[in-house]
């Protein structure tokens, strides 16, 4: 295996603050249109649809700045703090709400799957946490998430990697989907 390289997320990515409210009110929301990403549809490395809330077609040109692409990463920037939802494929195109943080990978020696894992790791998480500002509930900005530590090893490996833990992932989800039906 290789050296692993050190840096902080923000020499890797770009980071962005969702809309604000004065861009996007409650009342902006339509029973079907465009996804729009809130902190409380992140779970897990997964947006969680469940409860998700839609924008129309006019609002989502106003807001395309907050439009997400494959491998984008979104953090909740208050309560959860360290849990992200990481966009794949089928989920390129929703939008990143209030109250939210998008990471888009910009540096070519990172594999943006690898880095959801590694985003994903305690000790990331703890880091995440620790570093949240808020006495009653944690908060981040973009300053926050771009000082993440950071260590990745070549791309290759990446990839290897990748490719070992969205087995595991996959193979955790189908456990969890057959428990899911022994409950009901």
């Amino acid at each position: 295996m290789s050296k692993w390289k050190r840096t902080v997320l923000g020499d890797v990515a770009t980071i962005i603050t969702g809309p604000f409210g004065s861009q996007l009110h409650q009342s902006d929301y339509v029973p079907e249109g465009i996804a729009i990403v809130m902190p409380q549809n992140i779970d897990n490395r997964k947006i969680n649809y469940d409860s998700i809330n839609f924008i129309s077609e006019a609002d989502a040109q106003k807001l395309i700045r907050y439009k997400t692409q494959k491998n984008d990463i979104l953090y909740a920037r208050r309560g959860n703090v360290e849990k992200h939802a990481f966009i794949t494929e089928e989920e390129s195109g929703v939008y990143c709400g209030t109250g939210c943080l998008r990471v888009r990978v910009t540096a070519e020696e990172i594999e943006p799957l690898f880095l959801s894992f590694f985003l994903n790791g305690e000790e990331t998480k703890r880091w995440i946490v620790t570093h949240a500002v808020g006495s009653n509930m944690p908060n981040l900005n973009t300053d926050i998430l771009a000082n993440i530590p950071i260590s990745y090893p070549l791309l290759n490996e990446q990839r290897e990697i990748v490719g070992i833990l969205s087995l595991l992932d996959e193979k955790i989800y189908l456990n969890n989907k057959i428990n899911d039906n022994l409950a009901a």
